[in-house]
């Protein structure tokens, strides 16, 4: 969604040697300044794009980049990396004479909404938001005691890519690339209230009983806001605690999955009931991921004969792997450029324009994180 933000209320702080595009400017807001134990953070990033040229943002922001993809045997080629991190930098306004023994930590959680990963357009002047929610861990002092009171947020996006300069020489799209700095927000840790003494556990195993290590569980409020994150054990075990009474949501899917292979179930925690078992089951990714291959974002440039750009061109991508086929659609705008999630592998192109005959072209998207990258001159003249 773009909205329009105070221009006047946009900051960029540079942090010592980063690599700086200034053309990006950043602002947090948090959604709660007064947050009781187990302090999840709710914040919206505003980005403005204040530079004179439109940039493609990778939604959403993670704490850190996936590791390579394994190769396939009829994989070939290099695999492209890149997207946008979040990082958080986290510590107490002031402790005065109290010695710190253990840092505070702040942990960006995964999207419970699970959204493939997608290129945003910016044109110059334009804004995004995008919503992130941040796991708090106080700091402790020497004897340690948790430190509760006023506390410091700054907020890091960053933007790379392994490719970003072929993009831009062979397609003629900027990707944003950089490191920006937010505004500090200042907020303050409550303790628990005195009913939180609620839990919420279980496993996360296959159909088959077999253990799911790893599974990324997490746990929201009736209003769907994250309250917490973990990964379940070797044993597939997981454990929320120190919750207040309430309606949750339990979530549980593999690390990097898609929304069709999620599971949710819900639990009401009451003082009478305060403790829930939840066992999760969801199928192995060898069964519902072709070629245990994600969808991959990718720009597609298309322009006539004379290298000129076309808008209103028809972009229609297949993928097939047997008895599964998928398609995607989208249109080109005024440079050119449309950005659809495909499946990395063999795709097959068809460009369409208004007066034009169709025409079929073939883009062999690597495997990996990233984004893909293709230009195609479109035969017809007919403007």
């Amino acid at each position: 969604m773009i909205k329009t933000l105070p221009l006047l209320a946009l900051l960029t702080v540079p942090s010592p040697g980063a690599a700086v595009d200034a053309s990006l400017k950043f602002l947090v807001s948090v959604e709660q300044q007064s947050i009781p134990a187990p302090f999840p953070a709710r914040v919206t990033l505003h980005l403005h794009n204040a530079g004179s040229e439109t940039v493609w943002l990778y939604r959403h922001a993670r704490a850190k980049l996936p590791p390579p993809m394994r190769l396939l045997e009829e994989d070939t080629g290099p695999q492209s990396t890149g997207g946008s991190i979040l990082t958080v930098q986290f510590e107490p306004a002031s402790t005065g004479p109290i010695t710190i023994s253990t840092p505070a930590q702040a942990e960006v959680f995964q999207s419970v909404g699970l959204p493939k990963p997608a290129l945003v357009r910016l044109a110059a002047g334009e804004d995004y938001e995008e919503k992130a929610s941040i796991r708090l861990t106080r700091a402790l002092s020497e004897v340690q005691k948790p430190i509760l009171g006023a506390y410091r947020l700054t907020f890091t996006y960053i933007g790379q890519y392994s490719n970003a300069d072929d993009i831009l020489r062979d397609l003629r799209a900027k990707v944003w690339e950089g490191e920006v700095s937010s505004n500090t927000i200042e907020i303050q840790l409550q303790p628990p209230t005195p009913d939180s003494l609620c839990e919420v556990s279980g496993t996360v195993d296959t159909p088959d009983s077999v253990p799911i290590r790893d599974a990324i569980v997490s746990l929201s409020d009736k209003t769907e806001h994250l309250v917490d994150q973990t990964a379940s054990d070797p044993d597939g075990k997981y454990s929320f605690s120190g919750l207040p009474p309430g309606f949750y949501w339990v979530t549980a899917r593999h690390p990097g999955a898609t929304h069709d292979t999620a599971v949710f179930r819900h639990v009401e925690l009451t003082p009478s009931q305060p403790s829930a078992t939840q066992d999760m089951v969801i199928i192995p990714q060898e069964i519902y991921e072709p070629k245990k291959m994600l969808h991959k974002p990718v720009l597609f440039r298309v322009t006539n004969n004379a290298g000129e750009p076309l808008d209103r061109v028809g972009v229609e991508i297949t993928w097939a792997n047997g008895d599964l086929v998928e398609n995607v659609k989208g249109e080109t705008g005024g440079d050119g450029v449309v950005a659809l999630e495909v499946i990395p592998g063999r795709n097959f192109v068809t460009l369409k324009r208004h007066g034009c005959p169709k025409q079929d072209e073939r883009a062999d998207v690597a495997p990996g994180g990233g984004i893909g990258a293709f230009q195609f001159a479109f035969g017809c003249a007919k403007h």
